[in-house]
């Protein structure tokens, strides 16, 4: 986020937007998240160790900057869910606004200009580890999105296990965001908790809210602010309600201060045996199920 927009609380948020029951949770630099203490780049093709974050803008560019690996609490975090992604109930409104898109190195795509195709592109951000390929909101123009209601559903070919994390880029590391669990039916976990990452710090202040700064910016969307990084257990939308863990299959996602955002999977254990999501058939599944339709009507038409 470039500067602040508008501001909503979260317990606003948690009693008009949910629908459902919902205890709120914020995970914060020192606060429910997991502390990262080191993190590998690809940047290219040579790699690049970090054991201290940094403090503002070091490298700008619009060649890829690839995530290998992050290390939190002993571990260390190098499989990621990079798996086939897509966005269902997008909301429409962000294909009325000015200033929402989508940065890929130095491609940008715009919700008001090809809204399919901005869905579509928000979905891939989840699809690799580049932290110059994320969506962006910036000085959005009327009319702006509805506060309480969720900007879209962002699923997972494959759900996250207990112990499996969620690692999110934030440009500037300053905007608040709110997260739900999804479950298998596309439905929000009853009872879980609604997770507020940067729970209610000032969103003025850069990389105040999130927990590493990387020092990396796209020389294509706002150069003067970094991505940073906050890294949190898919276990926390559970803990400290009366629910058991369940597998997290995806993210509603509530967005009101302008927060440009890459959200990732990753563990320190491969999510290929993971539980499949429906919701999003891998191109495999696509394929067969053309190859199994395709075969049908020819031997219709021999016949």
């Amino acid at each position: 986020m470039s500067t602040p927009h508008s501001f909503i609380s979260r317990q606003c948020v948690i009693f008009v937007a949910i629908g459902v029951s919902a205890f709120g949770m914020d995970i914060v630099p020192g606060g429910n998240n997991q502390p990262i203490s080191q993190v590998v780049y690809d940047v290219g093709g040579s790699e690049l160790v970090q054991i201290y974050e940094v403090s503002g803008v070091e490298d700008v560019g619009n060649t890829p900057v690839l995530l290998k690996s992050v290390n939190a609490g002993g571990k260390t975090l190098s499989y990621f869910n990079l798996g086939q992604t897509k966005v269902l109930n997008a909301n429409p409104q962000l294909g009325l606004t000015t200033g929402v898109g989508v940065v890929n190195n130095n491609t940008v795509v715009l919700s008001n200009s090809d809204f399919t195709a901005y869905v579509d592109a928000v979905a891939a951000t989840s699809m690799d580890t580049n932290l110059r390929h994320y969506g962006f909101h910036d000085f959005l123009s009327l009319p702006i999105t509805d506060p309480n209601a969720a900007d879209y559903d962002l699923h997972f070919s494959k759900a996250f296990a207990e112990g499996d994390s969620f690692l999110v880029s934030e440009r500037w590391g300053n905007s608040t965001i709110q997260l739900m669990a999804l479950g298998s039916d596309g439905a929000p976990y009853a009872g879980a908790n609604l997770i507020s990452l940067g729970g209610l710090i000032n969103p003025a202040v850069g990389y105040d809210a999130y927990d590493w700064t990387t020092g990396f910016a796209s020389s294509a969307n706002v150069p003067s602010q970094a991505q940073a990084l906050t890294l949190f257990s898919a276990q926390k939308f559970f803990d400290g309600t009366s629910n058991a863990y369940q597998p997290v299959y995806g993210l509603r996602i509530f967005n009101q201060t302008e927060a440009d955002l890459k959200i990732l999977g990753i563990s320190d254990d491969t999510f290929a045996d993971n539980l499949d999501n429906l919701q999003v058939p891998e191109p495999s599944t696509w394929c067969a199920i053309i190859s199994c339709t395709m075969g049908a009507l020819l031997r219709r038409k021999r016949r």
